[in-house]
């Protein structure tokens, strides 16, 4: 880098040859400080902006673990680019609804959760009876056997003064209101890791 000198050429040439030199040496400077600063923005992206879970290596086993949907749909035409250019997909907003029941052909194993026994009588002395009940079905894997689990919750009242019911008390799970039993999530973080 060339800076200027203590003392100035009185020739006017010689002036306009210095103040051209440092011209282009200040143009060199700006090009590096802005690619500098693109560099920068790319490795603060790359850091800490949004990051998809794809890789540019493709040995990586972990990827093909979640590609079977993209390996059954089969190769695109070629000339999709152009038509998505063209097409404005609008896809509706997501209702929130209910969540879809486990298959019914499934095998279930019932468990019955009672109260227990000191609660089964009322304040007022009187036995409180089975009015209903309350099912939950969580989805268990027993290696190589696949079933369903349903909790079901006896709720119990009395007849007599009619307080209010009283529901069994369901096993505490790993993940509340999750669908998957012990039995999954250890067979998932065993398979995974």
């Amino acid at each position: 880098m060339t800076s200027v000198p203590d003392t100035l050429p009185d020739d006017p040439a010689a002036l306009r040859q210095l103040l051209l030199s440092l011209s282009e040496q200040l143009a060199e400077q700006e090009g590096l400080l802005r690619q500098l600063r693109e560099e920068n923005a790319l490795l603060r992206q790359r850091l800490f902006g949004r990051q998809s879970e794809q890789t540019a290596d493709a040995a990586t086993p972990q990827l093909a673990l979640f590609n079977e949907a993209e390996s059954l749909a089969g190769p695109e035409p070629e000339n999709a680019d152009e038509e998505a250019v063209e097409t404005v997909v609008v896809t509706p907003a997501r209702r929130r609804g209910k969540r879809q029941p486990l298959p019914a052909e499934l095998p279930r194993l019932e468990v019955i959760h009672e109260l227990p026994e000191h609660e089964l009588t009322c304040a007022c002395g009187c036995r409180k009876q089975a009015i209903g009940e309350e099912v939950s079905e969580q989805l268990d894997i027993v290696p190589m056997q696949i079933r369903v689990i349903r909790h079901i919750r006896k709720v119990y009242a009395c007849r007599g003064c009619e307080t209010a019911p009283a529901t069994a008390d369901k096993p505490a799970q790993l993940i509340e209101k999750s669908l998957a039993s012990p039995g999954v999530l250890a067979m998932l973080l065993t398979t995974k890791y």
